[in-house]
């Protein structure tokens, strides 16, 4: 026999419902902007509830309305991809393309530091720590770059 659905898939149903808790007015204020009743919006999103999971519509009616950025997370890792927690700007591809060739200068210094860390097999905090925003800086300038060139 399956498992209900909100149980298959439980870990987007919690981070669907604690996006809606953290909408200003929580659930209920979402329902009310919906028109539907609370409760029933409640129970449909609440993975330990036995009434049936809210429709896709209404779910992303609660992903736009909440800015469920936990929800759309766990929807990405369900087709085995990751999100990126960071905003891209509209740039223009001379201005993307030219900060992405400003950002790969210092990028000599990652890939120093990071195949310096490499060697031993792990990463310390004082590693992390320098590593981790020039990876998501290379992220998110690729990112504006890609954005750009697709227009």
């Amino acid at each position: 026999m399956r498992r209900p659905i909100k149980q298959t898939h439980r870990a987007l149903f919690l981070a669907l419902q604690a996006d809606a808790k953290e909408y200003p007015g929580g659930v209920k204020a979402i329902a009310e902007t919906m028109g539907i009743n609370g409760n029933t919006l409640s129970n449909g999103i609440n993975p330990d509830h036995e009434a049936p999971p809210a429709s896709f519509s209404v779910i992303l009616e609660i992903i736009v309305l909440a800015q469920a950025k936990r929800a759309v997370f766990a929807l990405a890792q369900l087709v085995d991809q990751i999100t990126m927690d960071f905003e891209l700007e509209h740039r223009s591809p001379a201005e993307a393309v030219k900060l992405f060739m400003d950002l790969m200068t210092s990028i000599g210094v990652v890939l120093s530091t990071g195949s310096e860390a490499a060697k031993d097999g792990r990463f310390d905090a004082d590693e992390r720590k320098k590593l981790e925003p020039l990876l998501l800086a290379l992220m998110k300038v690729t990112g504006e770059l890609l954005q750009s060139i697709r227009g």
